[in-house]
């Protein structure tokens, strides 16, 4: 089968857990299937990774959209300068903060790009069109009419904008851009074939609010090495980039509602790229970037603080997939199947979060137990292999609509 992909993201190197799940299907699909990857260079999106990745996978055919060719749109180049004067000198304007929301600075589909992908949909005989992450989402009205087009959901963005934008005073105009966000999305999303969501409850948030394309579930897949259980080495851990809005605003409700309520002894450790250095305290330590996750926390106890977004937490399978204990709130685990006081514990306020980390620090039993039924969930029903092999069969099913 002749897939090709169009993503905002270059799987590599693996700084999110977007770039992670993309790393990880495709790298066993190009096992099955011809495989083509184009993206938009940028400041992350870099040559360097592509050249790295090609030697990973030589059979996989990469179409870079450059930087330049991008500045040669006039509004590509208007918005680019925009928000970088805004970036300088509003940061922290409470209405930028709502119009980044509401407006993600994403892909412009200029005439040049469109020329650029539907040249290579045609020449690589494409049999699926497989597009990824919502900026990139309103391409599929300028793709063929003719191939089968799919789009990878792996974040819903007008739920996650809705929950980061709850306790927010919008004004009339932002509430008709938030709405018109979210009617636009939902319009996209009816263009293609199929939909393919992570989990089973952004699955039927879409069929509640309007979507009628057919809607396919598989989930995303970790890389992580699967190990057994160690006894608790008295830290707890983050994982995950500071440049995704839900991490921060998750490790700073942990820190300044949950972190006072539990004994100093206990020590953080934040891994992930980009944290600024002033979330470095006496019992917080930034690991930044880390090329083996396993040396660096197992034996922890993971916390996933996540308040919004929507989607799938890599971070969850992470913890389970190396047998740690983990606490998290609803939001953290929702479209997973990990339950609460069997493998894993759910807390929602900071009282209880702190509660059920002071409850896992204080029994071996519970720990250990716990880590082990979510290590056998990861193992039966998450691993990669398995993840693989539902979407095979969901393109199988996709191509006989």
């Amino acid at each position: 089968m002749n897939i090709t992909i169009i993503s905002n993201i270059l799987p590599y190197p693996l700084v999110s857990g977007g770039a992670q799940a993309q790393f990880n299907m495709i790298d066993e699909l190009r096992k099955k299937h011809n495989i083509s990857f184009i993206f938009t260079e940028d400041g992350k999106n870099k040559r360097s990774a592509m050249k790295e990745l090609k030697k990973m996978w030589p059979e996989v055919n990469f179409y870079l959209f450059s930087y330049a060719r991008q500045l040669c749109y006039p509004k590509f180049l208007y918005e680019k300068a925009r928000r970088a004067i805004q970036l300088k000198f509003i940061p922290n304007n409470l209405h930028f903060q709502i119009e980044r929301t509401i407006r993600p600075y994403g892909v412009e589909f200029s005439h040049d790009f469109i020329s650029f992908v539907n040249r290579i949909i045609k020449q690589n005989h494409t049999d699926i069109i497989q597009v990824e992450f919502f900026p990139c989402l309103h391409i599929v009205n300028y793709l063929p009419k003719d191939i089968k087009k799919i789009f990878i959901h792996h974040e819903i963005r007008y739920v996650r904008n809705r929950r980061l934008l709850k306790g927010f005073k919008l004004s009339n105009k932002e509430k008709k851009q938030l709405d018109l966000s979210y009617k636009t999305e939902i319009y996209d999303l009816n263009q293609y074939d199929s939909i393919i969501t992570l989990t089973e409850q952004d699955k039927k948030i879409l069929e509640q609010d309007g979507v009628i394309s057919p809607i396919h579930i598989s989930p995303a897949a970790v890389n992580t090495e699967v190990l057994p259980y160690q006894e608790w080495n008295g830290n707890i851990s983050f994982v995950g980039g500071y440049a995704h809005i839900p991490n921060q605003e998750g490790i700073e409700w942990f820190i300044d509602n949950v972190l006072p309520l539990l004994d100093n002894n206990i020590h953080l450790d934040i891994v992930g790229g980009g944290w600024p250095s002033y979330y470095s305290k006496n019992n917080i330590s930034l690991k930044g970037f880390v090329d083996n996750l396993a040396q660096n926390i197992h034996g922890s106890i993971m916390i996933v603080p996540i308040l919004t977004g929507s989607g799938m937490r890599m971070k969850i399978l992470e913890a389970a997939a190396m047998s740690l204990p983990f606490v998290t709130t609803s939001i953290g685990v929702e479209g997973l199947n990990f339950k609460d006081h069997e493998s894993c514990l759910i807390a929602d306020t900071p009282e209880d979060f702190a509660q059920s980390i002071i409850k896992l620090s204080m029994d071996a039993k519970l720990r250990k137990s716990l880590a082990e039924r979510a290590n056998l969930i990861f193992k039966n029903q998450y691993s990669k292999k398995v993840l693989a092999d539902v979407r095979d069969d969901t393109y199988l099913k996709i191509l006989q609509l």
